[in-house]
């Protein structure tokens, strides 16, 4: 049996065309490996020619007018549109990876200017915890059972 997890970044203003990041993650136990993309997938920052800045999170987001410090309600740049794809800025990266094994997995976009160097800042990692369940028996046949001592006896067919 295997399950998908859909990973979804919002991708934050201060990004080029033509940059780009790569899906990284740990396999099910431990640290990201930050070595060994876990697909050859590269996801354009600026897909479709998307801006550069969203609405709410430009300098003037980050203003009294755009912080909650508006008249006893949240400042445009924190209300709800806000922190969608048009308040955060270029894109939202969308992708789903298939795990076979239950396990802690974790998982990080590593980012890239459009030369191919790597980003200097610090990947946010995101985990999520996966129980697969085994696959169905088949080919059982009850031996017997002893319902005074709730004992079932199974073997293979």
């Amino acid at each position: 049996m295997s399950a998908k997890i859909t990973i979804t970044w919002a991708v934050p203003a201060g990004y080029q065309p033509g940059d780009y990041a790569r899906l990284y993650g740990n396999g099910g136990n431990g640290d990201i490996d930050y070595d060994t993309p876990l697909t050859n997938e590269q996801f354009e920052l600026f897909q479709d020619g998307g801006g550069i800045y969203g609405w709410g999170y430009q300098p003037w987001g980050h203003t009294p007018w755009g912080k909650p410090w508006a008249t006893k309600v949240p400042g445009w740049g924190h209300l709800p549109w806000g922190h969608s794809p048009w308040g955060y800025g270029t894109t939202v990266i969308q992708t789903q990876y298939t795990v076979t094994q239950c396990g802690t997995y974790k998982f990080a976009f590593k980012l890239f200017d459009k030369l191919g160097n790597e980003n200097t800042g610090i990947p946010e990692e995101a985990e999520v915890v996966i129980h697969i369940a085994p696959p169905q028996p088949t080919g059982l046949k009850k031996v017997s059972y002893n319902k005074d001592m709730h004992i079932l006896v199974l073997e293979a067919a």
